[in-house]
This record gives structure tokens, sequence and C-alpha cells, in this order.
């Protein structure tokens, strides 16, 4: 391959919750656009290869055509999953499926993912987790619509992070821009969505509540190399380069970048606010230049 560096251009995703405010990462839409799947290679949404030889190939077919690029990793699809979100509104009240659910249910898979605050209004909140300490609990009070006593209301800020393992009650709120990582799974169990229950949003209370962890417990962070998280199943790191600099992510088995401030050139790349780009293992040492804030994740070696 002559560049071991791809460019993405995202998949776009209209929701009744969403804005304009992706606009300042280069990516407009004259609906409401709610999420752009920045590196997606889900088949039938997928990112699409913006540069060299592959460039208008999907994703999802540049990984099935060229595995080495991904040090030959064994998923027989893409395995994560990046998303800018625009939260102009409430999003639902919901849960991914945890290992053991997807285990006994071979159609869908499990859903950790992570949430990284981009830009926040002021006296911004998310639900994360929930008060109930029993099944029971959990049940009497999603029956009863007691919402109230049942979600865990945190407030947020910019540049926060939050790990949502599978089995989590989450939603995101109001006046947020997000970057979310998770595992390639597009597989979602709304309980709850203030009452704008629509034909292509319906409620899955039952499984909601099978796959809802009970008691939640605050996931413990785990750092290495001075990461922002490091999990089993994907890691994340924020870089702030100014001027000219090495880098080294040997320890990864490819790398996927998205540019969340400033501008510069990695290698002979131009890149500015708003870049995707995928890194091949066979390159994970590059050369950045400029004043640039770089988001990177990436599956440990």
């Amino acid at each position: 391959m002559k560049n071991n560096i791809i460019f993405l251009q995202p998949y776009l995703v209209p929701k009744l919750w969403g804005g304009h405010n992706l606009a300042q990462y280069g990516i407009s839409f004259k609906e409401n656009l709610g999420e752009a799947w920045i590196i997606s290679g889900i088949e039938g949404k997928s990112s699409i290869i913006a540069n060299n030889e592959y460039k208008n190939m999907t994703l999802h077919e540049f990984y099935q055509d060229h595995r080495a690029f991904f040090d030959n990793h064994e998923n027989t699809q893409y395995p994560l999953l990046l998303k800018l979100l625009d939260c102009n509104d409430d999003l639902s009240i919901q849960v991914h499926p945890t290992d053991a659910y997807a285990n006994d249910n071979h159609n869908v898979s499990s859903k950790t993912e992570l949430w990284y605050i981009l830009d926040t209004i002021k006296n911004a909140k998310i639900v994360y987790g929930h008060k109930a300490q029993t099944k029971a609990e959990l049940i009497t009070l999603i029956n009863n619509h007691n919402w109230n006593s049942l979600l865990n209301i945190v407030p947020v800020n910019k540049n926060d992070l939050f790990y949502v393992p599978s089995g989590t009650l989450h939603a995101l709120k109001k006046g947020l821009v997000i970057l979310e990582l998770q595992q390639t799974s597009d597989t979602t169990f709304r309980l709850y969505d203030y009452g704008r229950n629509q034909k292509n949003r319906p409620l899955n209370i039952n499984e909601a509540i099978e796959n809802i962890t009970t008691p939640f417990v605050l996931p413990q962070l785990e750092h290495k190399n001075g990461e922002l998280l490091t999990s089993p199943f994907f890691s994340i790191t924020k870089i702030k380069n100014k001027g000219v600099k090495d880098y080294d992510f040997s320890y990864a088995r490819w790398l996927q970048c998205f540019v969340a401030e400033g501008s510069g050139s990695i290698e002979d790349n131009e890149i500015s606010k708003g870049s995707t780009f995928i890194i091949g293992n066979n390159d994970l040492n590059f050369q950045l230049n400029g004043d640039l804030e770089i988001i990177i994740s990436y599956i440990r070696r």
C-alpha cells in the first residue's frame, strides 16, 4: 500500500433528537443530524474511504479484503464503531445487551461503549446507572414509572469520560456533543422515551429488564501508559501536540484517530478539526506537526 493512512467520510444518521452542531467538525446535513458514524465497518452503514487508491471503497469492504492492515484481526466484522452524537434533546433511556444475553441470542451482539464529552451546555447531565438494589425493586420502579427514584442523574463537563459496560442503564441528555466509542453492534433496548414512542422507535421493556445489571456498580477505570481508559474491548487516549513530535503506538493493532481541535499534518497529510483517519498496523510510529488535539482509540496487541 502506498499510504498506510486511510481518511474516512462518515455514514450519517438523522434523529428526532439531533441538531446541526456537528457542522463544527465539517459535517452538515439538511435534517436534524443525530449521529455521524465516523468510523464504521457495518455493512450498509459503513464509512467511506476518501483518499489514495482505495477512495470510495467502504471500510466494510476494505476490512474484508485487507486484513493485514488491521493486524489480521480475528473478527469477521470490523470490531469497533466510532460516532459523533449531537444531542439537541434527551435521548431514550436504554441498555445494551450483556455478554450472557448475547451468548443466548446468537443474532444479538453485546455492546460496551464509552462517551467522551466534546462540548456541552451549562449544567448538562446524563443518566448513568440506577438506584435499585434488587431486580424486584427495579421492576417495581419501572412498572410504576417512578423514574426519579430509579435513575442516577449525573452532571457532566467538557472533556469528561464515562465508561458504559453492557448492561448499564444509561441515556445522554440535551446539550451535549459526544464522541462515542463502542463495540460494533447496533442493538439497543429502549426502556423509556419520554412519551415520544414512534413506530420506528419501539420500547423493549422486557429485554431491557433482562439486561440491566442490578445493582449498578460504578465502573472503575483502568489506565495504562497515560491512557484515558484501558478495557478488554478497546483503549482510548488523547494527544495534545504542539510543534513537531514523534509518537510510538507499537502496542496497538491499528489506530483510529479523530482530530478534536486544531490543525497541522501527519506525515505528508494535512489534518484539521474533524479529520478522521485510521493508521494501519505497519506504521504505528508517526510524526505530527502543528497545534492539534487528537483522540486515538485502538485495540491492544
